[in-house]
């Protein structure tokens, strides 16, 4: 499978994601725009321009142990999040769900961010 096409069955299947976390959310009556909206916010703010400092500044060997530690990092509070929900009650699935919704959006904002106004030295390989 080439590159491109890898990245477009990403994309697509991000597509399918956001589309299903959009569809369980309207379905439950009340949307969350305020959490969709604040965790599109964040990785759109936070996650851009993180990852182009690191590319610019930072070896790719020295970039790969920094992505396993945050990788491990987002583990562990993804594991802390769901056993605090599960033991006070908070509906994992529509809070999951608005967050999930407003990663995607906030990924593809980055995404179009980085096609269009990043300089090239700063951009992703294979994007």
């Amino acid at each position: 499978m080439s590159p491109r096409r890898a990245t477009l069955l990403l994309y697509v299947s991000l597509g399918l994601f956001a589309a299903l976390a959009l569809a369980r959310v309207i379905e439950s009556g009340s949307v969350p725009w305020l959490l969709v909206a604040a965790s599109a916010l964040a990785v759109a703010v936070l996650a851009g321009p993180v990852a182009w400092l690191a590319r610019d500044r930072l070896p790719a060997a020295r970039r790969a142990v920094l992505f396993r530690i945050a990788f491990l990092g987002g583990a562990t509070l993804f594991t802390l999040y769901l056993g605090v929900s599960l033991a006070f009650g908070v509906p994992f699935l529509f809070v999951s769900d608005g967050v999930l919704l407003g990663v995607i959006c906030g990924t593809a904002v980055v995404l179009l961010a980085e096609r269009t106004v990043v300089p090239e030295r700063l951009r992703g390989s294979g994007i």
